[in-house]
């Protein structure tokens, strides 16, 4: 593992300098935290500019800590095979082939040269309507397509960064939605039909596991999603259906009981935003629409007790941004962290619900507050 940088360093040098041992996949198939990592580091990196100073070494400390960790998650691969292409274009294609076929040596060589050869936003624009639908690596290759071209500017975070998660996306490339195919724009139905689907959703009880793959499957086979969606996300426009689905899934969290808020709630809102942060911004809304729907809806069918709260303005947490954001900063939890700036970036957009938003990442906090595991965290 490379050294560290001195404690003097840049925000940036340090995150680079992390992001050079996150983006070497392991041999074996990832953890929850191996998988998370690339993801950890990029929503870490965001919230830091938003940390009290107190804190902020604290919060670079877990950084660290997170390349530690990950350099000592398993047998790292060996370097991948060169390889040239044409194009980026060129590239991609045979990348989703290999991905498809389950060739992880021939994955890992690929997106190794597609991390090299192009940006963070062209990788969002290559990738993020293929990746939508897949349901292996815990379906996080959005949120990652999301994620990174907000966070590295400078290019302290690379697109190699794609080699971990491509490499668990073709461990299991037959899992993907695929109710959704064939849909296009059309209808009538305004955003309120959509609340009113989502409100509808029947309680089906969690299918075996509480992990990403069985609860998505769920609402696919039951026909659940395809019931309550198709007539309603080919009518409505990127912005107003991702109003719709982001406010349902933060009042999930304020609503629901605390069995699911770390894992089940908090992917709740991730998980459609990154879909809709990258395959509905990469001029695919449909898509978009019709898969971060579809994840409310499963997570929704499996996990919820209560029925749907009305879409109504929330009153702002007691606490304040700078405390929710250094406590998640400071915290162990990587799930806490992608939550927080998920929440912080939804509030942002969606100015009218900004208290809902603000409330549903406080009371996350709140949660790991009352059973905190970490001294860093106390």
């Amino acid at each position: 593992m490379p050294a560290m940088p001195a404690d003097s360093s840049s925000d940036a040098e340090l995150v680079a300098t992390v992001g050079d041992v996150v983006q070497r996949p392991r041999v074996e198939p990832a953890d929850s935290f191996v998988l998370h990592a690339p993801l950890e580091l990029a929503a870490r990196s965001a919230l830091l500019p938003w940390v009290a100073r107190p804190a902020r070494d604290e919060a670079r400390d877990r950084l660290r800590a997170l390349a530690t960790a990950y350099a000592r998650a398993g047998d790292p691969l060996a370097a991948p095979r060169l390889r040239t292409f044409a194009s980026p274009e060129d590239a991609t294609v045979r990348l989703v082939a290999a991905i498809d076929a389950g060739d992880l040596d021939e994955v890992d060589a690929t997106a190794a040269w597609i991390g090299r050869a192009v940006a963070p936003t062209q990788l969002r624009s290559l990738l993020a309507a293929e990746l939508a639908p897949r349901l292996a690596a815990a379906a996080h290759a959005p949120i990652f397509l999301y994620l990174l071209p907000r966070v590295s500017p400078r290019g302290e975070l690379t697109a190699e960064l794609l080699r971990p998660l491509a490499r668990e996306l073709a461990r299991a490339p037959e899992w993907r939605l695929s109710w959704h195919e064939g849909l296009t724009r059309g209808g009538r139905a305004g955003a309120s039909a959509l609340w009113e689907s989502i409100a509808a959703t029947p309680q089906l009880g969690v299918p075996g596991s509480d992990f990403i793959h069985p609860l998505m499957s769920q609402a696919e086979r039951t026909g659940v999603a395809a019931e309550l969606l198709r007539g309603v996300v080919g009518s409505l426009d990127l912005a107003g259906g991702a109003r719709v689905l982001l406010r349902a899934a933060a009042r999930s969290m304020l609503d629901e009981p605390d069995d699911y808020a770390p894992y089940g709630w908090s992917h709740c809102l991730t998980m459609p935003q990154g879909v809709l942060g990258s395959a509905g911004t990469s001029g695919h809304p449909v898509l978009a629409l019709a898969v971060a729907a579809t994840f409310v809806v499963g997570f929704r069918a499996a996990l919820a007790s209560r029925p749907l709260g009305d879409d109504v303005p929330v009153d702002p947490p007691e606490e304040s941004v700078t405390e929710i954001v250094t406590f998640a900063a400071i915290h162990e939890d990587a799930h806490l962290v992608k939550y927080t700036l998920a929440c912080l970036d939804a509030a942002a957009w969606d100015r009218q619900r900004a208290g809902l938003y603000l409330s549903a990442a406080a009371r996350l906090g709140r949660y790991w507050r009352e059973r905190v595991t970490d001294p860093a965290a106390a």
